[in-house]
């Protein structure tokens, strides 16, 4: 309000004749000037440091002389640093033109408080003149908390935080006093009396001490809200992070006794170290968790909780009893798909955190080593009953399919893995879960001949299965690696591979679980454009999953001792002659000389060529139950604009670098809702999108017309979709033609 006050008396004096003075001899109001300037006032200072009579009549005469010349059509207002009666040539202007004295500044303040709020004044003059400073952008309402004590001076819940990301600039233009008074407030926080220090050194020591509190979970609430709004911020979020990094931790401190909400990652993983110290202790490893459970499902601290916490709980928390009831294939099948397949996210989420630290990995993992051991028991213990159904499934799946359907077959999409991806597009579509038992052996070239081809035949070129596919079905199928999927692509069958997971496998090993959490974001966000893309089902399937060695030791491997001639693999061994093993498992498969290939009852690799880590082909659930999942969109209740490209015929061929794109809406809609549709143009070419219209709203009847140009390509797609849902609604490819343009010569 302090600067609404001065504006509101300047431009009373100033109405009429352009002219006015301000009186300020202690220069106590000069925190006002900028203010002033906001309003296009012409501001005209004299200079405190002409203390000589002469000097003064000059200075005068001179802003005199300039206002009556340079600015004679601008508001001019003197700002001035000396008594009126020291006035000489502008002395006259107070009195025919205007003044504002402000020789007593506090009067001044007084006056207008009671005025504006009817409140008796009990500030002292140095604080009202400080508090004035502060009321710079202030309402009235503000003004009266002050007055009855119901609020702060200074709100060091908002300021603070401000303060600490950028202690010098946050001072730059706070006045003397304004700065004196935040500095004690924040000694007053740190509980230290006032000192002169640089501005970074106190950010420095209060956030020292919030830290300390923090970590010694005797934090005060104000200063916790404060810490929380920090935590909550982007525009301050890097300060803090540099604070963080700079702080050192106390060895002595007990880390139990932290502040759940704390910052420090380092206390995460000293815990964590405790708990896998004495991971057989259970008692203790409950005691700890239950410790953390505020930490881990705190919403404030998100950004600072590790994600592995959760997959460290899953672990240790994960009941395995309902297994005693899993008597049958099928009912081991739904505990593994219900439930065991997190344990099974949750280890390879740990490995990719802690690969190389044997301290962590080597107890959390013998621990997942006992709970996989009771699964593999009731498994192998049901392994008659096992039958696939993955022989011929596509040529099935398409010979039975409506025009319109897309197929994933992705390579080495582990359970776990599609679970995921459908946790993030249940609430963008219909999800059907399902699942498929993978062909033994679980490897690429037997099972992907399984899926597109059928009978035992097993295909080792990819060429070969598409080829036969089409054969069996005798559909028009369009194969296309996902990666290269984009708008525009037309088919009535369309059937993609995905190979990144088992390749990245393959030549990484243990190396490619960081990869992972890419891939999955690959496929949800191809299944999401399939469906906007017009196909009324997805499919997602694959020809095995698979398994993580993590830490192997040689002693850990089984060696394959067989009668006769064999081929050993990392998960499976194929022999001529039949083995009397009872901990392997045979199945009569034809391959070239070979007539059965055997699994190990276990998740252990057999002793092989090559490198160990990422493995598949034996017989674990996690190798052999695989997704088999739909995705499908709601049938939308009220249909959008139809809006179509009108000139598709002159855009197949295109003389010139430049075209145009003509688009209509129609003229009659069944009801409001599809009255107006926000549309945008996508243009697509070798697989990327290489430029893009903006985003317009269309009324029925209305034509848009777009003007693009073909950036070098020969051969592109337009593609026009809903602004809001990205659901394509039409178009055409745009071919440019080798005719040369004659620019209307002929």
């Amino acid at each position: 309000m302090t600067d609404n006050w001065i504006i509101q008396d300047i431009e009373k004096q100033i109405a009429q004749r352009n002219r006015m003075v301000i009186i300020d001899p202690s220069g106590e109001c000069a925190y006002l000037l900028p203010h002033i300037k906001k309003q296009d006032y012409t501001i005209l200072k004299t200079d405190a440091a002409n203390i000589e009579e002469w000097q003064r009549i000059k200075e005068e005469l001179m802003l005199r002389y300039e206002a009556e010349s340079k600015y004679i059509n601008k508001k001019v207002i003197f700002y001035v640093t000396r008594p009126k009666d020291e006035l000489s040539f502008l002395f006259d202007y107070c009195f025919t033109h205007g003044c504002v004295d402000l020789s007593n500044p506090v009067e001044w303040l007084r006056k207008k408080l009671f005025a504006t709020t009817g409140h008796q004044i009990t500030l002292d003059n140095p604080m009202l003149l400080t508090t004035a400073k502060l009321g710079i952008g202030k309402d009235i309402a503000w003004w009266k908390k002050i007055l009855q004590n119901l609020e702060e001076l200074v709100s060091i819940e908002d300021e603070l935080v401000p303060f600490l990301s950028s202690p010098n600039a946050f001072f730059k233009d706070k006045e003397a006093d304004v700065k004196r008074l935040f500095e004690e407030k924040l000694f007053d926080l740190i509980g230290q009396p006032h000192r002169k220090v640089p501005s970074k050194t106190l950010a420095t020591e209060v956030v020292n001490h919030l830290f300390s509190r923090l970590v010694n979970n005797d934090i005060s609430p104000e200063l916790l809200r404060i810490y929380h709004k920090w935590l909550d911020s982007n525009t301050y979020s890097k300060a803090l992070q540099d604070y963080i990094d700079a702080f050192k931790i106390d060895p002595q401190l007990n880390i139990w006794n932290v502040h759940p909400d704390h910052c420090f990652t380092a206390i995460d993983k000293q815990q964590l170290l405790q708990i896998t110290a004495s991971f057989r202790n259970k008692e203790f490893v409950k005691e700890k968790l239950q410790k953390l459970y505020h930490r881990i499902k705190s919403p404030k601290a998100v950004h600072f909780v590790p994600q592995w916490w959760a997959d460290v709980v899953i672990l240790f928390e994960f009941d395995n009893k309902p297994l005693a009831q899993c008597n049958s294939l099928d009912k081991v099948t739904d505990f593994y798909t219900s439930s065991f397949c997190k344990v099974d996210r949750a280890i390879r989420n740990i490995y990719t955190s802690f690969l190389q630290e044997d301290s962590i990995v080597r107890p959390l993992q013998e621990h997942y080593d006992s709970l996989n051991h009771e699964l593999l028991q009731h498994w192998f213990d049901c392994s008659s009953a096992y039958q696939s159904n993955q022989q011929g499934y596509l040529p099935k799946l398409i010979t039975q399919a409506k025009p319109g359907v897309a197929i994933i077959v992705g390579d080495g999409v582990r359970y776990e893995i599609a679970a995921f991806i459908a946790s993030q597009l249940e609430n963008k579509c219909k999800v059907s879960l399902d699942t498929m038992y993978a062909d033994m052996p679980s490897e690429t070239e037997h099972n992907m001949s399984a899926l597109y081809v059928g009978n035992n035949q097993v295909l080792p070129i990819h060429k070969d299965r598409e080829k036969s596919l089409t054969e069996a079905t005798g559909k028009d199928i369009t194969y296309l690696n996902l990666e290269a999927l984009h708008y525009g692509i037309k088919a009535d069958y369309l059937v993609l591979t995905y190979k990144d997971i088992d390749s990245a496998g393959e030549k990484l090993q243990m190396g490619a679980i960081k990869l992972f959490s890419e891939f999955e974001n690959v496929l949800t966000e191809k299944i999401s454009l399939l469906l906007n893309m017009g196909y009324h089902q997805v499919h997602l399937v694959t020809d095995h999953g698979f398994l993580l060695t993590g830490l192997l030791d040689e002693a850990d491997k089984i060696d394959p001792i067989t009668a006769g001639k064999k081929e050993v693999h990392e998960r499976f061994v194929r022999t001529v002659d039949k083995q009397t093993d009872k901990d392997w498992i045979p199945f009569e498969r034809l391959y070239g000389e070979f007539n059965y290939v055997y699994a190990a009852k276990s998740h252990r690799p057999f002793k092989s060529k090559g490198v160990y880590g990422f493995s598949h082909g034996g017989f674990t659930p996690q190798e052999i139950i695989i997704p088999n999942f739909v995705f499908s969109k709601e049938v939308a209740a009220t249909k959008g604009l139809e809006i179509t490209i009108l000139n598709k015929k002159e855009l197949s061929e295109v003389t010139g670098e430049l075209f145009g794109l003509k688009i209509q809406a129609t003229a009659k809609v069944d009801d409001l809702f599809s009255a107006s549709r926000k549309i945008q143009v996508l243009l697509h070419a070798n697989n990327i999108t290489y430029s893009s219209s903006n985003i317009i709203s269309m009324d029925t009847g209305t034509t848009q017309s777009f003007d693009f140009s073909f950036g070098g390509h020969s051969e592109i797609i337009a593609v026009v979709v809903d602004a809001n849902t990205q659901e394509q609604i039409d178009s055409v490819k745009i071919k440019k033609s080798n005719a040369r343009d004659l620019g209307g010569l002929l």
